[in-house]
């Protein structure tokens, strides 16, 4: 004769039955647990525009000639040729910074009242961007000046806008980087 089923040994099954039940619902109603310690990513940078859609770029130091590349259907090139392969991994790279990487801090015009603004390095600016979509408006027109003290940072200043904004060196680093690279190719 089989032994009565007791209250310990009877959990355990009735456990995983409920466990089965559960994971049955989830797969019948296509519902995944929701990860609620993830943060959704959101693009906060200076420029709103998707990466894809600049078609052209004006790069340049404030002494010079700008550099001037475009987008066409085999990647970035300009007037002397294409730019190497590393280069343009560059500038994509460049994009999205400018797209997701938001600044450290922002400054209004009323916090720069009376300061001098020479630390700033943007009289003249130590670099130059302007990104064009296709049909040739300006999506973002950017100066870019000197480092902050620590030289975590770097100031820079939108066309049309009286704020000055600090973001992380890496941003102006790799369009100097990008100049740089065309310069001595």
């Amino acid at each position: 004769m089989a032994a009565p089923m007791t209250r310990p040994r009877l959990l355990a099954p009735l456990l995983a039955l409920l466990a089965l039940a559960y994971l049955g619902a989830m797969v019948v109603s296509g519902a995944m647990p929701v990860q609620r310690q993830f943060a959704r990513f959101e693009a906060k940078g200076v420029m709103a525009a998707a990466p894809e859609q600049v078609r052209r770029i004006e790069l340049g130091r404030a002494a010079g000639r700008p550099l001037r590349l475009r987008r066409d259907g085999a990647g970035w090139a300009m007037a002397e040729g294409r730019p190497p392969e590393a280069v343009a991994a560059r500038i994509e790279t460049a994009l999205k910074m400018m797209r997701n990487a938001g600044p450290v801090r922002v400054m209004e015009p009323e916090e720069l009242a009376g300061l001098d603004a020479a630390p700033f390095g943007l009289d003249p600016p130590a670099l130059r961007l302007a990104l064009y979509d296709e049909a040739g408006a300006a999506l973002v027109t950017a100066s870019f000046g000197a480092r902050n003290p620590e030289e975590f940072l770097q100031y820079m200043r939108l066309k049309g806008d009286a704020r000055l904004y600090l973001m992380s060196r890496f941003v102006g680093a790799e369009w100097e980087a990008v100049l740089t690279a065309m310069a001595d190719p």
